[in-house]
């Protein structure tokens, strides 16, 4: 692992490079992450900077990983998922239980999830180049529609996973790319609507959505690089009404 040297680009927001650096940061691995400015990112696009050899995809995320006892031989990889698929398996300790060893059920449990989970942040971002998009009725219809479904789906799912594997992680064990997506879903959603926290407790709806949460937000790593970089203060999407001052300020109208 010494060899390689981990480079993470991305804007100057949370949104899809969330999870990628819940992964990181609580691997405990250096890292270099480069931020960009949505307005540089926009210029590089219309000079023809934004090139398939740097960005496969013409986007952000993107992770390059230098082997540098291979003569500095790169790979760059793009797509948030992929990203978290393969850092599940390059940051986890020799000996750790891999994913890709568990039987195909499990597997695909844990994509589902996964995908479901970033699908549904991908949508939600989007509404937030609307001024009202957090203004009755559209907060109502947010938290009753797209909201609910994900947690009620996703509290069924995990439920379903948790009979093969145990889905909150221990201390010791490394973080998968289901689980981070999940979390990063629910950071979301508790900065959006601050009363759903009840429906993660004990004896909540949602309660093992909650204990996945709280297991992951608790870890030593993920509180020491959220603190010292000031994570939850940057905004969640790169529209001005996606800050996190404004969605804070929307939330205390409740």
């Amino acid at each position: 692992m010494s060899s390689h040297e981990l480079h993470l680009t991305y804007l100057t927001v949370r949104a899809r490079g969330e999870p990628v650096l819940l992964l990181l940061a609580d691997s405990g691995i250096p890292f270099t992450l480069e931020e960009v400015a949505p307005e540089t990112w926009g210029r590089w696009k219309t000079s023809g900077n934004i090139t398939r050899d740097l960005y496969p995809y013409s986007a952000l995320p993107v992770l390059r990983v230098r082997d540098k006892s291979a003569g500095g031989n790169e790979f760059v990889l793009a797509e948030t998922s992929a990203i978290l698929t393969f850092l599940e398996e390059f940051l986890a300790p020799r000996g750790t239980p891999l994913l890709k060893d568990m039987c195909l059920e499990v597997r695909v449990g844990t994509q589902m999830i996964k995908e479901a989970s970033l699908f549904f942040l991908g949508r939600a971002w989007g509404t937030s180049v609307n001024k009202d998009w957090l203004a009755p009725p559209k907060r109502e219809k947010l938290w009753r529609g797209p909201v609910t479904r994900y947690l009620r789906n996703t509290e069924g799912a995990l439920s379903d996973l948790n009979k093969s594997i145990n889905v909150v992680p221990c201390a010791a064990e490394p973080l998968k790319g289901y689980t981070v997506a999940v979390v990063t879903a629910i950071n979301f959603i508790t900065d959006l609507f601050p009363s759903a926290k009840a429906e993660l407790e004990r004896g909540g709806q949602y309660e093992l959505c909650g204990k996945v949460w709280a297991a992951v937000g608790e870890r030593e790593r993920v509180v020491e690089y959220w603190t010292r970089n000031e994570v939850q203060a940057k905004p969640w999407t790169i529209f001005v009404y996606g800050t996190a001052e404004w969605i804070a300020q929307e939330a205390a109208k409740l």
